[in-house]
């Protein structure tokens, strides 16, 4: 399936701008449709967009390579 910018910031969660900045960076695979010399309109295929945001992924570290988080106590009010 392919995406406008508002479908892809919509599926994504992100604002438009921030998918506009994405393919203007070549980040975010992308297709620019219109005549030459045009601007043209940018499609994403669903299946680009998927991989992008998958490789943007941040996965929680297994519990013994977290470190100790240690809470200031609480003074009494």
């Amino acid at each position: 399936m392919k995406l406008n910018i508002k479908q892809a910031a919509e599926r994504a969660g992100v604002s438009p701008a921030l998918v506009y900045q994405w393919c203007d960076e070549r980040r975010l695979a992308h297709l620019r449709r219109g005549g030459k010399g045009r601007r043209g309109k940018i499609v994403i295929e669903d299946a680009d967009l998927d991989a992008f945001l998958a490789t943007h992924k941040v996965m929680p570290l297994p519990p013994e390579e977290l470190k100790h988080i240690r809470v200031p106590e609480r003074r009494p009010a």
